[in-house]
């Protein structure tokens, strides 16, 4: 071949195409140089959020912080399925390492079998998991410090990719901080665990998940449910369950919020957890029966200071949204999707689904000083029945429903200036238990109560003394808040932090995984009140799997189109029943032809509505297939079909340009 023409010259210039091309993908792709990426997803999923951004910026020049990336790499014993999941994480730590701008050192190690790298992943506390019966271990986790401060990632799990950038964040945030925020528990529910007894051969309970995951994050302390006051220096106060709640801790509670504190309280009109798992549970310490927990719960005197209307009998039942529950589907068990989320709050905006079990409603009548943003609610397609009614759907079907047409709130936030929930000052009660809440400096607040007079009569010169007169009572109760920016938070569902609701055990570590947005959005939730929030928008990433949503959206329509059929039929079966009992005999048979005649009528209509079902089915299963061929034309088809766009626009502008020649 003439390298002088003009094949050869196309030729030399196809191989150093590629060559260019191999070298390129060799430095950037094997090597990292530059770590360059256009991410087109809809919802960012492979750029760093900006609350990461802002952890990395305010990060100390002085005292770095040291990444180290343990990734087993021999073929040999490392699966595909994490080697391409390692790959992930390191593109993700290399955004990391650009993005931190010289304080974040990233250092990568290799811990293959029987090597020094393997010593230094266990003295990091990594977890190795065996593969193989020679007993070699794979890693794939990481060690991040800062100083003398060091958290460990022990494995990562390809099944957490949503929670990656967090935990990673998380940890930076951690190791770079010099002191914890203090977040207080008040429960009816030992939801914070218990010890284990000497004098039993059995083991504790472990704290909730909710719990275990906020004592990464802070210091978290119990306040017991008859404290009568909060510490002050408790930035966060979470009440979940207050089952039976005397006057004394609600009026801590109201003292506490008007004096600058932050609120989040989870109440229940049914909690199922206490009925069923903490009532009657044995004393671990005489052997006999426990008490029972109230499973209704509520906040009354402090839910009318602040407007909020919550009936503890009434429980919401939602047809659209209704979750599985013992084989079938129970409007009670609420499996809530994206569009029952407020999409423009800090809170809820990235969240995915939530499972509330036997939630009540939160409706706020206008109150002064005081705004509400609902940031979870129902369907149109819901109503409000008794618990009574709500337990029955628990085992039986759903056959008289009536929508009211509105939203029910499940999740409201007020915020602004709050008045005391108790104007004639604090309630009288037992005296402060020992194991209260708060400084036992309480037990003298009487003493300071005896001589209000002198008090009354001094401040008149004064402006400053006659101002603080104004908010606090004689006994020293605040009557408003110290300021515009008070803020609660409150669930309707208290159930829905339980371990079971929230997360399971993941298959391949043992671990326990989220299964929804019901953690996330409580540590969410106390992440914007504890004054901070940038977590939020890394901890509520959305997930690289897509539901396909079209399904249950027919589905739903062909049972809103047969429901009052099927209503009709089982009220009409229902009323032939109820002929026929007493005209039974003792073997079983029925006594009266007329009635054997409308039973086999019955049976005739019965047939014929389960064909109209089946007819029904058969077309949403057709319209679900088009929709499917449909997707799946387009992705085969559009990228060819912009190819030979784009190649013949060149091949017609050549021409053009030749013909003008």
């Amino acid at each position: 071949m003439n390298l002088n023409s003009k094949e050869g010259t196309a030729g030399i210039t196809a191989l150093l195409v590629i060559a260019i091309v191999v070298a390129l993908n060799f430095l950037v792709g094997g090597l990292g140089l530059g770590n360059f990426r256009v991410d087109l997803t809809e919802d960012k999923l492979y750029t760093l959020s900006q609350g990461t951004r802002n952890i990395l910026d305010r990060l100390n020049p002085d005292k770095p912080v040291t990444i180290r990336f343990y990734v087993t790499t021999e073929d040999r014993v490392m699966p595909p399925m994490l080697k391409t999941h390692a790959s992930a994480v390191q593109d993700m730590l290399l955004e990391f390492q650009k993005a931190a701008k010289g304080k974040l050192i990233l250092e990568k190690l290799n811990p293959n079998p029987n090597t020094e790298d393997e010593d230094r992943a266990r003295e990091d506390d990594l977890q190795g998991m065996t593969v193989n019966q020679n007993g070699d271990n794979i890693y794939l986790g990481m060690a991040i410090q800062s100083a003398a401060q060091k958290e460990v990632l022990p494995f990562l799990n390809p099944n957490e990719e949503t929670a990656l950038e967090y935990n990673v964040a998380r940890a930076i945030q951690k190791v770079s901080k010099n002191s914890k925020t203090i977040i207080g528990v008040m429960s009816a529910m030992p939801i914070m665990g218990s010890p284990m007894f000497p004098y039993q051969r059995q083991r504790g309970q472990d704290p909730w998940i909710l719990i275990q995951r906020l004592r990464m994050d802070y210091e978290v302390r119990e306040v017991p449910m008859g404290a009568d006051k909060i510490d002050a220096d408790i930035n966060t106060l979470l009440v979940v369950h207050p089952a039976d709640i005397n006057e004394l801790a609600e009026y801590a509670i109201d003292q506490y919020l008007l004096k600058g504190g932050k609120v989040i309280a989870l109440v229940d009109p049914q909690s199922i957890v206490a009925q069923r798992v903490y009532s009657n549970q044995p004393n671990p310490m005489t052997g006999q029966p426990g008490g029972v927990i109230n499973p209704a719960s509520d906040l009354p005197n402090l839910f009318k200071a602040w407007g909020v209307t919550y009936n503890k009998t009434q429980i919401i039942a939602d047809v659209n949204y209704r979750g599985m529950a013992q084989g079938g589907q129970n409007p009670v068990e609420l499996q809530l999707p994206r569009e029952a989320l407020n999409p423009t709050d800090r809170i809820t905006s990235d969240l995915q689904s939530l499972r509330m079990l036997m939630a009540g409603s939160l409706t706020f009548d206008k109150k002064e000083g005081i705004e509400s943003t609902v940031l979870v609610s129902s369907s149109e397609a819901s109503e409000l029945i008794d618990s009574t009614e709500a337990e029955r759907l628990t085992r039986e079907r759903l056959t008289n429903f009536n929508p009211s047409g509105r939203r029910q709130p499940m999740v409201v936030r007020l915020t602004g200036k709050f008045k005391t929930a108790f104007p004639g000052g604090k309630p009288k009660g037992p005296a402060a238990s020992p194991e209260s809440g708060g400084a036992q400096e309480d037990a003298t607040a009487p003493k300071t109560a005896e001589a209000p007079a002198p008090a009354a009569e001094e401040p008149k010169a004064d402006a400053k003394p006659e101002a603080k007169k104004e908010i606090e009572i004689s006994d020293g109760t605040i009557k408003e808040s110290v300021s515009n920016e008070g803020v609660v938070v409150l669930f309707s569902d208290a159930d829905m932090m339980f371990d079971a609701l929230c997360v399971q055990q993941d298959g391949m570590t043992g671990g326990l995984v989220a299964v929804n947005s019901n953690l996330p959005l409580m540590l969410n939730t106390v992440e914007m009140l504890s004054g901070g929030g940038d977590l939020i928008q890394i901890r509520s990433r959305a997930s690289t799997q897509r539901p396909f949503t079209k399904m249950d959206e027919l589905r739903e329509k062909v049972e809103r189109d047969f429901r009052p059929k099927l209503q009709a039929l089982q009220a009409k079966l229902d009323e032939t029943a109820q002929k026929m009992g007493p005209l039974r005999v003792k073997n079983g048979q029925l006594a009266d032809p007329r009635q054997i005649k409308e039973l086999e009528e019955l049976r005739v209509t019965q047939v014929s509505i389960n064909r109209e079902i089946r007819e029904i089915k058969k077309a949403q299963n057709k319209d679900i297939d088009f929709t499917e061929s449909m997707i799946t034309l387009l992705n085969f088809l559009v990228v060819p079909l912009l190819v030979i766009c784009v190649g013949l626009a060149l091949a017609i502008r050549r021409r053009i340009q030749t013909a003008a020649v």
